[in-house]
């Protein structure tokens, strides 16, 4: 005889009880005694009676479990909720980023306009100094003749 709580579970049944559990619940596995086919109709109803209380301690076990997945999944909850507000913080310092490189491209921007400009006017002086130096040549030339002549 086992206990689950304050109830005993016995651990044996009469033929007839071992036969109804086997066709209504398909179990094989149900030991017989020769001596449990003797017991009278009140001690089988103590047993089924037994048999349900069985039943109730393991609801009871699985309860038991449920409550303390239930803490596990309270307890991840507050994990996730913890987490999403860390999220959410950095969010707000990616945005706070985004808009900074924003406003630095835009100063990019400017800055290569200003450059092209610059190139702009760089290159027209270039085109003004070999105008310069074709002169400087031509004058060289014309100071050569004269020195040679």
């Amino acid at each position: 005889m086992e206990e689950c709580g304050q109830y005993p579970v016995f651990a044996s049944f009469n033929l007839a009880f071992a036969l109804q559990l086997r066709k209504n619940h398909g179990k094989t596995s149900i030991r017989l005694r020769k001596t449990s086919v003797r017991l009278s109709k009140n001690s089988v109803s103590l047993r089924k009676t037994s048999v349900r209380l069985r039943k109730a301690c393991q609801v009871k076990k699985n309860l038991s479990q449920v409550k303390k997945n239930l803490s596990q999944v309270k307890k991840n909850l507050s994990q996730v909720k913890k987490n999403l507000g860390q999220v959410k913080k950095n969010l707000g310092q990616v945005k706070k980023n985004l808009s900074q490189v924003k406003k630095n491209l835009g100063q990019v921007e400017k800055n290569l306009g200003q450059v092209k400009k610059n190139l702009g006017q760089v290159k027209k002086n270039l085109s003004q100094v070999k105008k310069n130096l074709s002169q400087v040549k031509k004058n060289l030339g014309q100071v050569k003749k004269n020195l040679s002549g």
